[in-house]
C-alpha cells in the first residue's frame, strides 16, 4: 500500500474491459461486484474484503514509509517488510503487485522506492507460492518473462514458474508444489482470453 497521491494518478484508469461481457462469463459472481465499485468510484482495497471478492484470510496493508526522509528510509522499509512476513507467515500463497517491477536494489529516493519490490524481499517468503505482477513491452515477451528476475530467482531455487499473460499484463506463478504435467492438461482445456506458458518445468 501507498500513498493516495503517489505515483501517476492515470494508472488504473482503463476499465475498459468492463464494457466487455466476453469477460463477465468468467466469473459471474465476481465480475459485476467489481464493475459496481468501479463505477461508482470506489477502488479501495477494503471493498474486496467487505463484498468478499475473495475470502481474505490474512492481509498486510499497512502503508510503505514514502512520506519520509531519505535517511531514515531504509529502517522504516526493513522493519516494514519484517512485519509482512510476520503477518503473512501462514500463508501459502503471497501476491506481489509493486507498482513498476522487480528490481536487486531500491532506489534511494523513498516515493521511487515505493514503486518496486526487491527480488529479495520477494525470496524471503520462501515457505509459500508467489504470484507476482509484471508488466510486458510489445515484443519478445517470451524473453522478458524468461530474463526476469523472479525467473532467473525461481530456478536458482528449484522453483517451477507459470506465466500467465493477458495483454501487456504477465502474472507469474511461482511454486514447488505443482504437478506440471496436470498444469499442462488443464491448460489445454483451458478456453480463456489468458494465454499460458510454463517457464520452468
Amino acid at each position: 500500500m501507498t500513498d493516495d497521491r503517489h505515483g501517476n494518478q492515470n494508472h488504473g484508469n482503463d476499465t475498459r474491459y468492463l464494457d466487455d461481457d466476453t469477460w463477465r462469463h468468467y466469473n459471474s459472481r465476481i465480475f459485476p461486484l467489481l464493475e459496481n465499485r468501479v463505477r461508482n468510484h470506489q477502488r479501495k482495497v477494503r471493498y474486496c474484503r467487505e463484498d468478499r471478492v475473495i475470502d481474505i484470510r490474512r492481509e498486510f496493508i499497512k502503508q510503505l514509509p514514502d512520506n519520509t526522509r531519505q535517511i531514515e528510509y531504509p529502517n522504516l522499509r526493513g522493519t516494514w517488510h519484517s512485519d509482512a512476513k510476520n503477518e503473512l507467515a501462514e500463508c501459502d500463497l503471497v501476491f506481489f503487485d509493486p507498482d513498476i517491477g522487480i528490481i536487486a536494489q531500491l532506489p534511494v529516493a523513498p516515493i521511487r522506492a515505493s514503486e518496486y519490490s526487491t527480488i529479495v524481499e520477494i525470496n524471503d517468503y520462501d515457505w509459500c507460492d508467489w504470484l507476482v505482477i509484471q508488466f510486458l513491452q510489445p515484443r519478445c515477451r517470451f524473453d522478458q518473462l524468461c530474463a526476469n528476475p523472479i525467473t532467473a530467482s525461481a530456478q536458482r531455487m528449484n522453483k517451477k514458474v507459470v506465466a500467465f499473460i493477458a495483454s501487456a499484463i504477465a502474472f507469474l506463478y511461482v511454486t514447488d508444489n505443482i504437478d506440471m504435467m496436470l498444469l499442462r492438461r488443464v491448460f489445454e482445456r483451458w478456453d480463456t482470453k489468458i494465454s499460458t506458458q510454463i517457464l520452468i518445468a
